[in-house]
């Protein structure tokens, strides 16, 4: 998580330009007192006060959830943000009126909408993190339909002895679909094209192992 040294007359004052600067709410930081500063003697010797001020998941999950909801608040309707993290991985869940208009087809509007979201949590961050979005359990119903389309996409590829290219899907979709392709023998998955049109291919090899050396 971000750090960054402050600094002031006294520990004191250097806190608080750090709370200013990031509007801290109680909890949602931490710090050390680098140098405790000193006063002086008639305006001589004078030393600064130093703390390194570090940001706690709570205030990225707080940001996270204020930026999402001053956009949501267009679509006229009721909305509920929940935000938790784990590791570097945040995870939002969203519900409420109008959750079909938010997740548009084939979940493009939502994936777009965490697309910003990633983007926005990182600029704030100085480390990388990872940001999932879902809408009314879409990605649990959307998990369960790619479940269903890539077994019959490998059944095709073992009858016919060849390949099947699936339409165009978000990186967390082309992780589940090789995922299950692992599970099966005789078949490989790979991804091919560019975002957002990158897609998986699910392929009839006759040894995994030779095709995965080539």
């Amino acid at each position: 998580m971000k750090k960054e040294r402050f600094t002031g007359s006294t520990v004191e004052e250097a806190l608080k330009k750090a709370i200013e600067k990031f509007d801290l709410r109680e909890g949602e930081y931490e710090y050390d007192v680098i140098e405790k500063g000193f006063p002086g003697i008639f305006g001589l010797f004078t030393k600064e006060a130093i703390v390194e001020v570090k940001l706690k998941k709570k205030y990225y999950e707080r940001r996270l959830k204020e930026f999402l909801l001053g956009i949501l608040k267009h679509l006229n309707g009721h909305v509920r943000v929940e935000v938790r993290s784990s590791g570097k991985n945040y995870f939002v869940d969203i519900d409420g009126d109008k959750i079909g208009k938010l997740i548009g087809k084939h979940g493009k509007t939502l994936g777009a909408l965490q697309h910003v979201s990633m983007i926005f949590l990182n600029r704030i961050s100085d480390t990388k993190i990872n940001v999932i979005v879902d809408a009314g359990e879409y990605r649990e119903k959307r998990k369960r339909q790619l479940e269903t389309i890539t077994k019959e996409a490998i059944e095709k590829a073992l009858k016919e002895k060849g390949k099947v290219v699936l339409d165009p899907m978000f990186a967390f979709e082309r992780r589940i679909v090789h995922e299950i392709v692992k599970k099966y023998r005789n078949v490989i998955s790979y991804s091919i094209g560019m975002e957002p049109y990158r897609r998986v291919v699910i392929e009839f090899v006759k040894n995994r192992r030779e095709a995965r050396m080539k």
